[in-house]
């Protein structure tokens, strides 16, 4: 009885495999003409990565080849032939202009048009081959390679910036390049030979020191003569939302929990914004006394929901934050912006200045676009998170001491979630570096205070120390005549 049951079973089974088949081969045609992408293991692209080049371009005229004197070459050919040599018989009249040779100096009688109707001419005295005008081309001061001396060309051309590059292929820095690499990189570089820098390159900028910086970037939104809220309320607002980290809502509402004061959180950004543009300009120019220890490094804030960054420059020894430049773009502009800001806290810049800074090489740049200007300072980059070279097991501590107040500050400002606008971001970096100079204890001064200012010593409460920080800064604002 089991026995047609069992039969009858396997070949639904068979029928039932059969089917699984057919579909398996229909979905498999189905795959290969669909669009979907193939599913290959992910394929290591290599880059050509950003590098900075030491040398500085050379800015001359052509130093072409070695110069000679046609009068004595002349009379050694006279000498050694006995004959000498004769100005050009010409059949025709010339057709390029008036010229001499740009190496032996011989008049226009002893050359010759080489390839006709070409452009090339010929010198019949020293037989050097040039082009047509190519005398006065080779006098223009251009800038040039430092290790062939051949003419930089534009390479790109950027908003604020022009690249350079050398085309030689036989210039000493690109050969140099390629015999300094592996045999695996010389058979990718035959394969993709942009992906490999082997060509000498430049950077021009089109910013000037001067202009790319105003002396307070907050423009605020109230005059702190006209808020109607107290000196009390204002100097509370400021200690929780700047000092103990509180959002601006947190703030608006502690206000009204704990002190009865009902107050938008709107507008404790404007008076944010307003105390910042008061005490922005007294934290920039005050006098501080600096230590040879000063470090920087970028750190990432949320600003309207997209990541911009803040250029820290921070004295590590005295725990001074001297530089706090927010910024959409993590450029060489940023760097130099930031660097000026150190730079102007400075009465006289010391011979030996040097910044500890990480790998990115915009801080060289920046290094070289100052050199252009006059000033010069040495950097030494921290690479990576080991120290595998002996700048950076030196001066590891130092940069410590940047990440430990990146995360100073982002502990304050996380419960924010971000701010809303780029004046906001500014305006409250600005309050936070003032507070971290003027008015927070640190625990590496013994709980000193790393700039004690005079008149904030009678006062122990923060409230009161916020206000009279304002009052200095606003004694000290330069008022229209």
């Amino acid at each position: 009885m089991h026995t047609p049951l069992i039969a009858y079973l396997v070949l639904i089974i068979k029928l039932q495999r059969q089917i699984i088949l057919i579909l398996l081969a229909q979905l498999a045609e189905i795959f290969d003409h669909s669009r979907l992408p193939s599913a290959d293991k992910p394929v290591f692209k290599r880059f050509n990565q950003f590098q900075v080049d030491e040398k500085v371009p050379l800015l001359q005229a052509d130093i072409g080849p070695e110069a000679l004197d046609y009068q004595q070459l002349i009379a050694e050919s006279l000498e050694k032939n006995g004959k000498p040599i004769l100005p050009v018989r010409r059949r025709k009249p010339i057709s390029f202009a008036a010229q001499d040779c740009p190496r032996c100096s011989a008049p226009q009688d002893y050359l010759y048009a080489n390839n006709g109707a070409g452009g090339q001419l010929r010198c019949k005295v020293c037989q050097f081959k040039f082009q047509d005008g190519h005398a006065e081309k080779n006098k223009t001061v251009a800038l040039r390679c430092p290790y062939c001396q051949n003419r930089l060309s534009i390479h790109n051309r950027r908003t604020k910036f022009d690249v350079w590059c050398c085309y030689n292929d036989k210039c000493a820095f690109r050969l140099g390049a390629i015999a300094s690499m592996s045999p695996a990189e010389v058979a990718d570089f035959n394969v993709h030979p942009t992906a490999h820098k082997v060509r000498y390159t430049w950077r021009t900028y089109n910013f000037e020191l001067k202009g790319i910086a105003p002396e307070s970037p907050i423009q605020a939104p109230v005059d702190l003569d006209r808020i109607q809220a107290s000196p009390e309320v204002l100097g509370l607002v400021l200690t929780y939302h700047i000092n103990y980290g509180l959002s601006a809502r947190r703030t608006a509402a502690i206000m009204y929990d704990i002190h009865g004061v009902k107050i938008s959180h709107q507008t404790i950004h404007n008076y944010e914004m307003a105390v910042a543009a008061v005490v922005r300009p007294f934290w920039a120019n005050y006098p501080y006394a600096l230590s040879d220890q000063i470090v920087g490094d970028e750190t990432y804030v949320r600003v309207k929901g997209k990541w911009h960054y803040i250029f820290y420059f921070y004295d590590a020894k005295c725990k001074l934050i001297l530089a706090d430049y927010v910024t959409p773009n993590r450029t060489t502009e940023s760097a130099v912006i930031a660097i000026n800001q150190v730079l102007q806290k400075m009465p006289q810049i010391p011979e030996k200045l040097n910044f500890v800074v990480d790998a990115n090489p915009i801080y060289q740049v920046a290094q070289i676009y100052f050199a252009q200007q006059g000033i010069k300072f040495g950097i030494h980059q921290v690479v990576g998170l080991e120290n595998k070279d002996e700048i950076s097991r030196e001066y590891r501590f130092l940069k410590q001491t940047i990440e430990r107040l990146n995360r100073s500050y982002k502990e304050n400002y996380r419960s924010s979630t971000g701010f809303g606008s780029a004046t906001g971001s500014a305006s409250y970096t600005a309050l936070y570096s003032a507070a971290y100079n003027f008015l927070r204890p640190h625990e590496a001064l013994h709980y000193r205070i790393p700039v004690e200012l005079p008149q904030l010593k009678p006062f122990e409460r923060m409230p009161d120390k916020w206000l009279a920080l304002i009052e200095l800064a606003q004694s000290q604002l330069p008022t229209a005549a």
